[in-house]
């Protein structure tokens, strides 16, 4: 569960609704029609930020679903690194760049206050389909994946560590090669990950492996699963922290629903 305001839970405690933003190519980098960057003396050329305040909303899009899963096949399960997914329907814009990032966000928004943007997910487009509808609507679909499929490619090569190595040095490299282009960078870590990898285990060079393949290994010994976490951080969570089951009715957001003062048991 990610961290938000108490603004934000005071809003989901009464009638509330959610306000959906999405950024495309987020990174502020003026494009060409076909979406590769425009480039002056080497350099792209930066013409926003790239915010949720200036991401498409809902006079622009149709829908928008992701799904996160933290288990294989959705049974329960350890060694595992799964990638999330994106499905956004939307007027088509002008030009979306190649292989461009999508950043998902929401807010909680009741009839007197709007919350803060809270980040839901970090993608990368596969796939583009677009039509003209009996609307007159010239229609985009994009379908993406976050970043851990940025890891199924073999294990780089690497002359800069001595093997074996510890775990978190393998992940970091890891971390570091796991680029959407080879002059790009990689991804950053969520800090919690360190929290858990406290053993020290040592691994030899994984030679003819995946980079997924070997944060499989990691997660099994650790008792977890990797994920790309809501902000982009690729992150270790282990089975032993996740919430006990209360059977208690929730929110959408796992925030327990109370009736005068007390939670509803389902």
């Amino acid at each position: 569960m990610q961290e938000t305001s108490e603004k934000y839970k005071r809003i989901l405690q009464g009638p509330h609704s959610f306000d959906t933003s999405v950024t495309i190519g987020d990174d502020g980098c003026l494009v060409d029609n076909s979406g590769d960057r425009i480039l002056f003396g080497g350099d792209s050329i930066l013409v926003d930020t790239g915010g949720p305040e200036s991401g498409f909303r809902e006079d622009a899009l149709f829908s928008v679903s992701t799904k996160s899963p933290f288990f294989k096949d959705s049974m329960p399960c350890v060694g595992t690194a799964t990638s999330g997914t994106v499905d956004v329907k939307m007027i088509a814009p002008y030009n979306i760049p190649r292989k461009g990032r999508i950043c998902i966000y929401s807010r909680a928004v009741s009839d007197t206050e709007k919350s803060e943007w809270v980040q839901q997910g970090v993608y990368y487009i596969d796939t583009r389909k677009q039509v003209h509808d009996e609307r007159g609507f010239d229609v985009l679909t994009l379908s993406g994946y976050d970043a851990m499929m940025l890891a199924e490619v073999t294990f780089p090569s690497d002359n800069v560590h001595d093997y074996p190595i510890l775990d978190t040095e393998l992940v970091k490299f890891i971390a570091e090669n796991m680029k959407i282009d080879s002059n790009g960078n990689g991804i950053p870590v969520d800090p919690r990950t360190w929290d858990i990898m406290t053993f020290g285990y040592k691994f030899p060079l994984p030679v003819g492996y995946s980079m997924r393949e070997v944060l499989c290994m990691i997660a099994a010994a650790y008792a977890g699963n990797f994920i790309i976490s809501p902000t982009g951080m690729l992150r270790l969570v282990s089975m032993f922290d996740l919430p006990p089951e209360t059977r208690h009715l929730i929110t959408d957001d796992g925030y327990k629903i109370t009736f005068g003062g007390d939670y509803i048991l389902v």
